[in-house]
């Protein structure tokens, strides 16, 4: 917990992510990695193979945009940068050691932005009826990843508005994503989580919806993410998600 307090205290972000917990939460999944590297080992590993042959599918390969870029724990960054002419990293917070390793690289940009839209508002004390169309950084890219992120991105949002609101709001911000990818000019790589699992004893006691009522179609490759094993947040449960990955999700 220490390093974890240093570590927010020493690392710049914006005002309105710092305030709202997104640097907070970027920290703790660093922290989380460290004591679960071997349990994510597999899920890691599938994802960064799953967007290398996405890529290698993309007719062009000018630009690639990550988004949800997060550690780069997910990113196959050395074999992208050596692919395209240009990589594009995207996410709300970019810490020290993301830039660091992104400036190994002279066509790797970094870039904080937040995908939702929501951000600012909220911190100001503003929250939207409904989620707005968000801009996608870069999105004239030839692929655009969407990266283990549209899962997450309600769970700070929901917090700051009325529980009766919470799930339809979380879907909406999740339907808001999916229509900005699906106007981009190039393709879309999706990998994304679509339930989480509590399992004891290797059984499944509990099953959340990670999207909602959202259906998504059959996937080209699916796989378990042992995200907590215990007692990493409970003591006798492991916490899993169920990960779906689509190559090019709009058929472009």
């Amino acid at each position: 917990m220490l390093r974890e307090w240093i570590t927010h205290q020493l690392t710049p972000a914006p005002k309105a992510a710092k305030r709202l917990g997104y640097l907070t939460e970027a920290i703790a999944i660093q922290e989380r990695y460290r004591r679960c590297r071997q349990a994510w080992k597999t899920h890691l590993d599938r994802s960064r193979r799953f967007v290398l042959w996405a890529a290698a599918n993309c007719p062009r390969q000018n630009r690639i945009t990550i988004l949800g870029s997060g550690g780069l724990l997910d990113v196959p960054l050395d074999d992208l940068a050596g692919d395209f002419q240009e990589v594009v990293l995207v996410d709300i917070v970019q810490t020290p050691t993301v830039r660091a390793w992104a400036a190994n690289y002279p066509n790797v940009e970094v870039v904080e932005d937040d995908v939702t839209g929501l951000v600012d508002a909220i911190a100001a004390g503003t929250v939207p009826e409904t989620p707005p169309t968000p801009r996608i950084p870069e999105g004239d890219a030839d692929m655009v990843v969407s990266l283990n992120l549209l899962g997450q991105l309600p769970l700070i949002p929901m917090d700051h508005v009325a529980k009766d609101r919470a799930a339809a709001f979380a879907a909406d911000i999740q339907r808001q994503h999916l229509r900005a990818l699906q106007a981009l000019p190039g393709r879309v790589c999706l990998i994304t989580e679509t339930a989480r699992e509590w399992v004891a004893d290797g059984k499944v006691e509990e099953t959340e919806p990670a999207l909602g009522e959202i259906k998504l179609p059959e996937p080209e490759e699916s796989w378990l993410w042992d995200l907590a094993p215990a007692p990493e947040l409970e003591p006798d449960r492991d916490l899993r998600l169920k990960i779906a990955a689509y190559g090019n999700f709009f058929k472009k």
